[in-house]
């Protein structure tokens, strides 16, 4: 395991991350329900408002919940400094996220002028007060050069994200719409979608992935010169997207080289899964897999020529596209990281728990059981479902029950498996505890 320069001792308490994953599954949950409840219209276009309501669950609710809970780790390990008052920080990052998640997602379906106020108020000032603390510590001269200059340049580009989605959301309460005329050029949606996906979730993706691919699965290192340029010329890439539209010919060489530069970042994971040194079975590695194949996938279809694909693809590419990135990739590989960042935690905390006691040590379970390894196989098996469903719903809206049911069914195991682990620590905690009296 290649764990050097990296610092287990000043982790947050368990319950900061694991309340961001628990909200994430229900929040997907509540997303299958929507799914459900909506019928076959959301499907017509990506602009339906349950759509986006549908849409920014995923992306709000649990993608950046997921995220949001990780990095609170991530900081203390990878930098050796945690946010300070981390606990308080993250209840109130926390709790105000949920609200205005749930505030959003509810205005694009039931519009309401109080809603939208409630959600643009509450999301500020949680993402705000999460964004000043993280760059409090990102500011510093911390360790792990190329991994933190990722870190800094992911939430840049969650401001990028923020300014414009909050733009939106004021610009939806009326009270300002004369002010932002030009958030009607659909090209700052675009410019929003691209910097939320490539910039937040793909290079803070990109970062952790320097330091846990390597650790977690015993692989050779990045490349060096991948390491230490690809975050910043995709930063770049993202950012020349303002001067050149997406929709103009020049914005579009421009996502063709942001979609080639992050195709590096695949195929390179995807070769050092095939040098590891330990060449055991392993779901998280399959998820890994399916995401940097799909990613590839996804190249292929964008710049494939119109008159190459059946007309329904062509009415549906844009539709296809995201959900090809969202599900197929970003989701695919945050559970990756789940199935080994859940028993991990898990175990690290029991562990410091330990070092003040090593005859205690004894009662430590071993880390698969924390999550077994049949568990983790059915999530994946759930999590094609799922994929195929979405596709199949896409293009033939009449599926759309099967896939809300497929996603409910994959999300609340998921969360069983996060509870399965919390169980663990817990029950193994008593028993520490006890040990410790005796």
């Amino acid at each position: 395991m290649n764990s050097t320069n990296l610092s287990f001792s000043a982790l947050p308490p368990i319950n900061v991350p694991f309340r961001h994953f628990i909200s994430a599954c229900v929040f997907l949950m509540l997303a299958a329900l929507v799914i459900l409840v909506s019928g076959e219209e959301s499907w017509l276009s990506r602009w339906q408002p349950s759509m986006l309501a549908i849409i920014h669950l995923f992306t709000l609710g649990f993608v950046s919940m997921v995220m949001m809970g990780a990095i609170y780790q991530f900081l203390p390990v990878i930098g050796g400094v945690g946010i300070p008052n981390v606990r308080l920080i993250a209840n109130i990052c926390h709790s105000l996220h949920v609200l205005g998640s749930l505030a959003l997602a509810s205005s694009f379906v039931l519009p309401n002028a109080i809603v939208r106020w409630l959600a643009l108020i509450t999301l500020a000032m949680a993402w705000g007060l999460y964004v000043v603390a993280v760059a409090n510590v990102l500011i510093k001269k911390l360790s792990q050069g190329h991994t933190i200059i990722g870190l800094r340049l992911a939430l840049l580009s969650l401001v990028f994200v923020l300014i414009l989605g909050l733009l939106f959301v004021a610009n939806n309460t009326g009270l300002f719409a004369s002010y932002f005329i030009f958030l009607q050029d659909k090209n700052y949606t675009d410019i929003h979608a691209l910097f939320g996906g490539f910039g937040w979730a793909g290079l803070l993706i990109i970062s952790v992935s320097l330091q846990i691919i390597p650790m977690f699965h015993v692989t050779p290192n990045f490349p060096k010169l991948q390491a230490k340029y690809l975050p910043s010329l995709l930063f770049l890439l993202l950012l020349a997207l303002f001067a050149l539209p997406p929709s103009s010919q020049a914005g579009q060489l421009l996502i063709v080289s942001i979609l080639l530069v992050f195709s590096v970042f695949n195929l390179s994971y995807l070769r050092l899964f095939r040098q590891r040194k330990r060449k055991v079975a392993d779901t998280s590695i399959k998820f890994w897999q399916f995401a940097g194949v799909s990613f590839l996938v996804l190249v292929l279809f964008y710049c494939s020529p119109d008159k190459w694909l059946v007309p329904v693809l062509v009415e549906k590419k844009s539709f296809l596209l995201a959900a090809v990135f969202l599900y197929f990739y970003l989701i695919s590989i945050i559970e990756a990281m789940l199935l080994k960042i859940i028993p991990f935690l898990t175990y690290t905390h029991l562990q410091n728990l330990c070092l003040t006691n090593f005859n205690v040590m004894a009662h430590l379970p071993n880390m698969q059981q924390l999550l077994l390894k049949s568990h983790g196989r059915w999530l994946f098996i759930l999590h094609v479902l799922c994929c195929a469903l979405l596709l199949l719903t896409i293009v033939f809206p009449k599926f759309y029950v099967l896939l809300a049911l497929a996603v409910m069914a994959e999300f609340s195991w998921l969360l069983f498996l996060i509870l399965r682990s919390l169980h663990h620590y817990q029950a193994c905690l008593s028993s520490l505890e006890n040990s410790e009296n005796c």
